[in-house]
């Protein structure tokens, strides 16, 4: 439990149940004890990370590599459509020859998800000041990292695989004899063949589009946690902040 705090702030910490209560099951849960917590610390609660179990730090990692690696398929699935918009193989709003509105637009949709999301955890990794909550975030960023790799290392292998494989110039001749086997006219079936040929490059394109976004996107709340870090180095140094010692052994 918390203990200890700066004179005449007692009043201000929340009295909290460590060791029954902490375990998200959702990235909201997980951020909302983060900032509970970092309530507490500002308040003068004084909580060692070891309050922090396996399990619970298990449960923040498993939160956030679940919520990296699912938001960022979203990413993954739609950079193709924007590198397709951007090389003019996709029409958007009925033209073919997108202007610089059209190419913004196409790449926000890609990224605005990933950029929203980091955003938002970069937010949350400053609501720390002592031990226990960074050790929280800390965990959560793992998972973050893990699951964010995990996807982007998933969505380079599929994209190369649709590239060298799926869509090699053998297997879509072999569609192209099917098709001319159906009702379809000769000129779409050597139309939908054409596009076919021309888009295929850009899930290269693609794989690396993902993992330049996939850089980014971790580098947004490491940008934000090593700001926050200095933050509290200049509160403890003036003598705002002060932390438990760490134990050795």
């Amino acid at each position: 439990m918390a203990s200890g705090g700066r004179s005449g702030s007692g009043n201000d910490v929340m009295p909290v149940n460590l060791g029954a209560e902490i375990h998200p099951k959702g990235l909201f849960e997980a951020i909302s004890f983060i900032e509970q917590n970092f309530a507490n610390e500002l308040g003068g609660a004084v909580i060692r990370q070891d309050f922090l179990t396996t399990k619970q730090r298990l449960e923040f990692f498993e939160v956030g590599f679940r919520s990296a690696f699912l938001s960022g398929l979203v990413t993954a699935l739609l950079a193709p459509l924007a590198i397709g918009v951007i090389e003019r193989h996709i029409p958007v709003f009925g033209s073919s020859a997108p202007n610089l509105f059209d190419t913004l637009f196409a790449l926000l949709l890609a990224v605005g998800f990933s950029l929203g999301y980091a955003l938002f955890l970069a937010i949350s990794c400053t609501k720390f000041i002592g031990h226990f909550t960074r050790a929280m975030i800390l965990n959560l960023l793992g998972g973050v990292v893990s699951g964010a790799l995990l996807k982007a290392l998933v969505a380079v292998i599929f994209f190369h695989f649709l590239y060298l494989f799926a869509l090699s110039d053998a297997h879509l001749t072999w569609a192209a004899l099917k098709l001319y086997d159906t009702a379809l006219a000769p000129q779409a079936v050597q139309r939908i063949f054409a596009w076919v040929a021309e888009f295929r490059a850009t899930f290269l394109t693609a794989a690396w589009f993902v993992v330049v976004t996939t850089l980014l996107f971790l580098a947004i709340p490491f940008a934000a946690l090593a700001c926050a870090l200095r933050r509290n180095r200049r509160l403890i140094k003036a003598g705002l902040v002060k932390l438990p010692e760490r134990r050795r052994g």
